[in-house]
């Protein structure tokens, strides 16, 4: 009897310890990751799920859905420059059953009404979370949860600082030399690569890589930049090689793709190939390659 006790005790331990892992479905659309959120009692929101950004945004064009107090101002830096725009400080999130509350939401004029807003690194500090494409589900952990499976997965070391929430060690191969930098890591981003006008400059990347076109890129500042799309021969990323990749050359000179802090972010369309795990606290990232891994880069 006292066994049988102890193995329902047991039992019901794990089961209430289960019920802590909070998952959310996500739908994928051009590469970007799109989830349903409330802010403040409100319908339902659509959010980008956005591993670049440290802090969270509504979409000025969303905000007859939400009730917002707005109570001052805050410099919004972009990928291509900055701009000044309004925030409200005290929100209620709900996302699923996970609840956050004095939430800080920057308002931003996008140029678009296909998503509300933005869900940033604020979100994902307090848990261990994981990004399954196979089920395409988030699955919140809390942390040091002990059933979270890493089997499979290449742990690497993630940074983060003020002027960026999400970045780790990679690097490019160039006629069989190695360009290893800092490399931010943007879900929010619909892209592959962009590669910052230092770094680029630094090692003539314009004149090491066939330019196979070119395109336009407008940053969460409203600027638009023509950048120059180049074929990097091989990218090494957690352990794993990928060749011939179509990559951006930045050519902001403001903003945070002109840093020198770092040589190039990764956005979705690559990221899009690996199952992810982020545990903010710890400062570690975990990836696993996944169904999308011989898929294209970008959707026809």
């Amino acid at each position: 009897m006292k066994n049988t006790y102890l193995l329902l005790l047991t039992l019901f331990s794990i089961s209430q310890y289960a019920q802590t892992v909070i998952s959310i479905p996500f739908t994928v659309e051009k590469n970007t990751i799109y989830i349903y959120a409330k802010i403040n009692e409100s319908d339902s929101l659509k959010f980008i799920f956005d591993t670049g950004a440290d802090g969270s945004v509504i979409n000025q064009l969303s905000l007859h859905k939400v009730k917002l107090h707005i109570d001052g101002k805050s410099t919004n830096i972009g990928s291509n420059g900055s701009n000044e725009v309004d925030h409200s400080s005290t929100n209620e999130l709900k996302l699923g059953n996970l609840t956050q509350k004095e939430l800080f939401l920057t308002i931003i004029p996008y140029e678009t009404d296909s998503f509300d807003g933005v869900l940033g690194t604020d979100i994902m500090q307090n848990h261990i979370i994981e990004i399954d494409y196979h089920k395409q589900m988030l699955h919140f952990y809390p942390q040091n949860d002990k059933s979270i499976n890493y089997k499979g997965f290449t742990k690497m070391k993630m940074h983060s600082a003020s002027f960026y929430p999400t970045y780790v060690k990679s690097a490019l191969v160039i006629d069989g030399k190695k360009y290893a930098g800092l490399f931010g890591l943007d879900t929010g981003a619909d892209d592959a690569l962009i590669i910052t006008i230092p770094f680029a400059k630094k090692n003539k990347f314009v004149s090491k890589m066939i330019k196979i076109g070119a395109a336009s890129y407008q940053g969460s500042d409203g600027a638009v930049v023509e950048l120059p799309i180049v074929l990097c021969p091989e990218i090494q990323f957690a352990n794993k090689s990928f060749y011939r990749i179509d990559t951006a050359l930045s050519t902001a000179t403001e903003g945070i793709d002109a840093t020198d802090k770092l040589a190039g972010f990764y956005g979705n369309a690559f990221l899009k190939k690996f199952n992810i795990i982020l545990d903010y606290k710890n400062q570690f990232i975990y990836f696993k390659v996944n169904k999308n891994l011989y898929t294209g880069f970008y959707e026809k």
